[in-house]
């Protein structure tokens, strides 16, 4: 969903306090500073789409200051993670003693867990995402090493991530509900890639395993051999082994892909439901046999077939 904050329809001396209530609204609390002389005349743009588990926000004003603070970091319950992206202008950027000067292309991550430091110098543009401390965790298993690092423009898989990220922004009023979803996988993709490149070696826990494993088999639900022998085969482990990282998980690891399956399958028909398929594309599609064995799982999931999930207006 697409929201634009209406800033300019302020009077000019409410403009900036709008602006600072919008931040800690929309990403959480920092303290900021305008320069004083500009103040008045504050001129400011946010918008925003809701790419499902991730937000995407555009934000673009004249020169300020940001700092999260300790005081600010007390008032959450939760802590994103901030991609930013600068997409004009430039940014002094500073983290665990460690400062970045980005560029147009160039993106840093951002802690809201950790106190940081954001100067714009002059008027920019930036969007920036917001990503769930789980689904950046199972981008990569230590995103905090991230920290304090340029994410260079020239670099090809950053620049092509930022790119695509501004094509995003360019167009985020015309997008439609499907395309949201499609899009959100896909630079959560191009992100998780960037992000393994640059990851540091060494061996994973248990939890950074199991974390990995459970990528894998969201990126692999349309094989129909994906199960315990081909996840073991991917990981170099054994096939026990792969069992023994979900003992203390709610479903084993064969009722898991199942799960994920029922769930792929349900928010396809709910988001698109047949305009382009067949009810037994969409379960080939993610890796069920046949429309029968699908249809058996959706019973036994929500005691309702598949249909019944079926976008409105397309169950005809």
């Amino acid at each position: 969903m697409y929201q634009s904050y209406a800033i300019a329809d302020c009077r000019p001396r409410e403009r900036f306090d709008r602006f600072r209530a919008l931040v800690d609204e929309v990403f959480c609390r920092m303290e900021i500073d305008s320069q004083r002389e500009v103040r008045d005349a504050f001129h400011a743009r946010v918008d925003a789409v809701d790419l499902g588990n991730v937000k995407l926000v555009r934000v673009s004003t004249d020169p300020l200051q940001v700092r999260r603070r300790p005081q600010d970091i007390a008032h959450i319950s939760t802590s994103p993670y901030l991609v930013k992206f600068q997409l004009k202008g430039e940014s002094l950027w500073c983290q665990r003693g460690r400062q970045v000067h980005a560029r147009p292309g160039d993106f840093v991550i951002a802690s809201t867990a950790e106190p940081y430091s954001l100067t714009f110098c002059g008027d920019y543009e930036m969007p920036v995402m917001v990503v769930p401390d789980a689904i950046m965790r199972r981008l990569t298993p230590d995103p905090d090493q991230f920290l304090g690092h340029r994410m260079a423009a020239e670099e090809a898989d950053c620049g092509l991530l930022s790119s695509f990220v501004a094509q995003i922004v360019a167009r985020m009023n015309q997008l439609s509900e499907p395309m949201v979803h499609r899009i959100e996988a896909n630079v959560l993709d191009l992100l998780g890639a960037v992000l393994s490149a640059r990851s540091r070696p060494g061996p994973l826990t248990r939890e950074q395993l199991l974390i990995q494993v459970k990528v894998y088999i969201q990126d692999h639900l349309h094989d129909h051999q994906l199960g315990p022998a081909a996840i073991a085969t991917a990981f170099g482990i054994s096939t026990r082994s792969v069992h023994m990282l979900f003992e203390a998980e709610p479903m084993t690891v064969g009722r898991y892909i199942r799960a994920q399956r029922i769930a792929a399958c349900r928010r396809t028909l709910e988001v698109e439901g047949l305009s382009h398929a067949s009810l037994t594309d969409v379960a080939l599609q993610w890796g069920f046999y046949d429309l029968s064995h699908m249809t058996r799982c959706f019973r036994e999931e929500y005691g309702e077939p598949p249909r019944r999930f079926m976008l409105l207006g397309h169950n005809d």
